[in-house]
């Protein structure tokens, strides 16, 4: 282990009651592709009468070092995922620390077709059970909230509130993002994303095509970026049926406004 991995364990292990065993999963497990920019990933089992609580949690990362950026994801109360910039004397570090109960280590993570090594701890593993590979797929895609935004965002900039407006458009260019990379993922097969395919926006809905200045562009760029988003959706979801009209007739009736 490097230096800052066998920090981490030992800060871990002192500050937080029922570690059973860590887990390092990613590129530092060989350090063959590590960078600037490598996440530290780690799981961390924790003994079943030993709850997952955030506050423990934080304040054994914080015996590590200075956290300067973070973010958490309960996903249930046997599972937590802990994302967190951490400096370390003049470093900053990417460390991704998973916690969960040994149950969930047994019955799921252990089960994962992905690398890992076990760095603390005496941790079983059960035999592999097959066929549980995810796929990525359409199936349950839902954009039902997506639309609203669109209409939320004309609607904002159409009463002057550039701010709110914009909040809600770059959350629609995000959310045609996400389809994108749902496409990629099931085109190439992927699940981690290391490194890209340096794909691009296409040219109607790049963001150097904003201009906060011109109303009437701005309702011209939601509109094409609906359409965009509108296009993927008919490609690739079952049953969905088109809302683009829609969009389209409520950003002609909003440029009025602004002849």
């Amino acid at each position: 282990m490097n230096s800052f991995l066998n920090h981490v364990v030992s800060g871990i292990t002192e500050n937080l009651k029922g570690v059973r065993g860590i887990v390092l999963r990613g590129s530092h497990q060989t350090d063959a592709e590590v960078d600037l920019w490598s996440d530290t990933d780690l799981l961390i089992i924790l003994n079943e009468d030993f709850p997952i609580n955030e506050q423990e949690i934080i304040e054994s990362i914080n015996a590590i070092g200075c956290v300067v950026g973070s973010e958490m994801y309960r996903y249930s109360e046997q599972s937590l995922l802990y994302k967190t910039a951490v400096g370390v004397e003049s470093s900053i570090h990417l460390l991704d620390a998973h916690f969960c109960s040994y149950k969930e280590w047994i019955l799921t993570e252990s089960q994962k077709d992905q690398s890992s090594t076990i760095i603390y701890g005496d941790l079983e593993i059960s035999e592999r059970i097959p066929n549980i590979t995810e796929h990525f797929s359409f199936e349950s895609y839902e954009s039902n909230n997506t639309w609203f935004k669109y209409f939320m965002a004309i609607k904002k900039f159409a009463r002057n509130d550039n701010l709110i407006g914009l909040h809600l458009l770059l959350d629609l260019v995000r959310d045609y993002l996400v389809v994108v990379m749902i496409e990629r993922d099931i085109r190439h097969g992927t699940n981690l994303h290391r490194f890209g395919f340096e794909e691009q926006l296409p040219i109607a809905i790049r963001l150097s095509q904003l201009d906060i200045s011109d109303k009437r562009g701005i309702f011209d760029y939601i509109a094409k970026l609906a359409y965009e988003y509108d296009e993927k959706l008919m490609s690739n979801v079952k049953g969905y049926t088109s809302r683009y009209k829609q969009v389209a007739n409520y950003v002609e009736e909003s440029k009025q406004k602004f002849i």
